[in-house]
């Protein structure tokens, strides 16, 4: 009941304030196309926050109201829920869900595992390795889920015993930490990073593209840092030390459960690899005065195939291939189905906001009126908006504060003629390091529903892991990100 109040009053606070703005006069130098972006971007922004309605169904709002009310193309907003990158996280939903029902996922998670140890910190450090490095290849949230009976069952095998319950509370937020951020180190691990590299490319056509292998430049040395890190302070937080009760039994007995790998995971661990190298070797690779040619370079396809050409030549396999002889498709349609769909969804109407933002003027609007932002120091902006980022992040869907903020923050920074990446890159990666609440990820989402956690409890281990995110984001921007991808502070030619 008390949901049903709380969605009635989203959804009529989202409908009085789009009126309210309807009645208002329009402000000088603002456009009649510009003020109407921004009434049903104020519309957007509440029913997200409040989620009056599913957040991706708030995502179609600008097919419906746009052409209706801002005069922009239906075509133009459709085109966006079809772009490459969108299809690009489509391909991965669809290995993952593969994955996900040859059990591979969890055999690599197991295997990983056993190899750390059985201590209290060797056991959490295990699954948290684990969760990271399969959530940059497949939906974290799915990680989770698939993690979170192995853990529940060392959890219990451990109360038996008598024992305290920290060491369950560390093991259970440090799966959805790591997972939330295991999620950066690829495009496809976690749908802000998409929406990044999808709103750069729809609000400057001539930015250098953002690759699968380009971001896996930054992401990978954020997850090597940031990994540890957050292993180390779960420790200490919860003063983890000595053996676990039970550990190693229980982790063995989940490995042997497996039994030998089916011919059917190795047939999609190699779509897998095949895939991953696709698109790893897409690009030219340059090692010092030596350049290794991609192998769009060698078949003479650069130009026209990208990371989404790639991942859709992988998913066809899994519909092509039988798991054994006279057996079942890898992957069939009644199974295909069930991913997620809405995070494409909420994709698609992000790149169409953005659209709507640019074309009507209203980015560049805001940016002018914040034009003072620009005699402020730039780290102190960057920590700004990574503080921001978080914690609208705590109170709202990770991919829907990307999809909202991104397009805004591109146009602030180009009318104070600053590089927008500057403000882009932190401001993703915030997004998925929001540790506090629930509703912020998906992985606190699950680890919340496994009702061993309260609020407070995640609320006072996540405040500090975000206050130490604040200082590691920029520190990480300025001696990582600036110089892997050569960052210049002012305006660049491709944004002007």
């Amino acid at each position: 009941m008390q949901q049903k109040s709380s969605t009635n009053w989203g959804l009529w606070a989202g409908l009085i304030a789009f009126s309210l703005l309807q009645l208002l006069p329009i402000p000088e130098e603002m456009s009649p196309q510009a003020w109407q972006v921004a009434a049903i971007t104020v519309l957007m922004m509440i029913w997200w926050f409040t989620e009056a309605i599913p957040v991706y169904v708030t995502a179609l709002v600008p097919l419906a109201l746009f052409p209706l009310l801002a005069n922009i193309p239906a075509a133009t907003l459709a085109a966006r829920y079809g772009h490459s990158l969108i299809l690009l996280l489509l391909a991965g939903f669809f290995i993952a869900k593969s994955m996900e029902l040859q059990q591979l996922h969890r055999r690599i998670a197991l295997g990983i595992i056993r190899k750390v140890g059985t201590s209290k910190r060797q056991i959490l450090l295990g699954f948290m390795i684990a969760a990271a490095f399969l959530s940059m290849w497949l939906a974290n949230v799915i990680i989770v889920l698939l993690m979170l009976p192995i853990a529940m069952a060392i959890i219990e095998k451990e109360e038996r015993l008598g024992a305290s319950s920290s060491f369950g509370f560390a093991l259970l937020l440090g799966i959805a930490y790591a997972s939330s951020v295991g999620g950066t180190g690829s495009l496809i691990g976690t749908p802000p990073n998409l929406v990044f590299a999808a709103t750069l490319e729809q609000l400057f056509p001539e930015a250098p593209e953002v690759s699968f292998v380009k971001w896996m430049q930054i992401g990978l040395p954020v997850i090597v840092i940031m990994l540890p890190i957050v292993w180390w302070y779960m420790v200490r937080y919860y003063r983890l030390k000595g053996p676990l009760e039970g550990g190693k039994e229980q982790i063995e007995e989940e490995w042997q459960a497996l039994g030998r790998m089916n011919l059917g995971e190795k047939k999609v661990l190699a779509i897998f690899v095949f895939t991953a190298i696709g698109w790893l070797w897409r690009k030219d690779i340059a090692i010092d005065n030596f350049t290794v040619p991609g192998w769009t370079s060698l078949l003479g396809v650069g130009d026209t195939v990208n990371d989404s050409t790639i991942g859709m030549f992988g998913a066809l396999l899994l519909f092509m291939i039988k798991d054994k002889k006279g057996g079942e498709p890898l992957l069939n349609w009644k199974q295909a189905v069930t991913i997620p769909w809405g995070p494409l969804i909420l994709i698609g109407g992000g790149l169409a906001l953005a659209t709507a933002l640019k074309e009507s003027g209203l980015a560049a609007y805001i940016g002018e009126n914040l034009a003072f932002i620009g005699s402020l120091p730039v780290a102190l902006i960057v920590i700004s908006i990574v503080v921001s980022m978080l914690f609208f992040t705590e109170v709202n869907s990770n991919t829907a504060t990307a999809t909202l903020f991104l397009p805004l923050l591109a146009g602030i920074a180009v009318a104070n003629e600053i590089n927008p990446l500057l403000f882009m890159i932190p401001a993703t990666f915030a997004c998925s390091f929001a540790f506090m609440l629930p509703i912020a990820t998906g992985p606190n989402m699950v680890i919340f529903g496994s009702e061993r956690l309260s609020i407070g409890e995640m609320a006072k281990c996540g405040l500090w892991l975000n206050l130490i995110c604040v200082v590691l984001l920029t520190l990480l921007l300025y001696f990582l990100v600036i110089p892997m991808w050569g960052i210049e502070t002012a305006l660049p030619a491709w944004a002007e």
